[in-house]
């Protein structure tokens, strides 16, 4: 087991393309409460799910020690309670209509199962990716988006010190999409 990061509470670790990774992912998509504001965008199979990890994640970790999509285990119980990311931006399936253009501008993303909800987990590991991200010299803002009625996602967005930017439409979906944006010093969100 490769560890990204650890929190209070908290350890990233990658994920990897066993049996069991690919069902933890496939039970956190097959809940429709996790997955109301994200659509059914399940991949079906315990098999799909490791050849995205294969194909997509590990190649993640290759280029760059601090991107990729980690699963988040809760240390006091060692249970799976969802994962993060940090990508560049131009890599969100719709950064089209979001407006990112710029690879320097690092999306973070979760998912937490609803036994994870409420506890302040998403908000004290995201804290921690968006200071790291931040760190790095490379990267010009941290972005981050959610459906206008997924607050508590915009909570923990506002809560790590991320602003609100826009709103924009995505395909498919009839509620508008919030963007938010922290930037180092002397960045702007294009």
């Amino acid at each position: 087991m490769t560890i990204f990061l650890e929190t209070e509470r908290v350890i990233l670790r990658q994920f990897t393309d066993t049996e069991a990774d690919g069902e933890l992912l496939l039970e956190l998509d097959s809940d429709p409460e996790v997955m109301r504001y994200i659509g059914p965008f399940g991949l079906g199979s315990a098999d799909a799910y490791r050849a995205r990890i294969r194909t997509n994640w590990f190649a993640y970790y290759a280029a760059h020690p601090a991107r990729g999509v980690w699963a988040a285990i809760e240390k006091s119980t060692n249970q799976f309670m969802g994962w993060f990311l940090l990508r560049p931006s131009t890599d969100y399936r719709f950064a089209g209509e979001a407006g990112w253009t710029r690879p320097t501008d690092i999306e973070i993303g979760y998912r937490m199962r609803k036994a994870a909800w409420g506890r302040g987990l998403a908000t004290e590991v995201a804290a921690r990716l968006v200071k790291l991200t931040l760190d790095d010299p490379a990267v010009t803002c941290v972005v981050a988006c959610a459906l206008v009625p997924n607050r508590a996602s915009t909570r923990v967005m506002e809560k790590v010190g991320m602003l609100c930017v826009r709103e924009f439409m995505l395909p498919g979906f009839p509620d508008p999409c919030v963007m938010y944006a922290v930037c180092r010093e002397g960045c702007k969100v294009l």
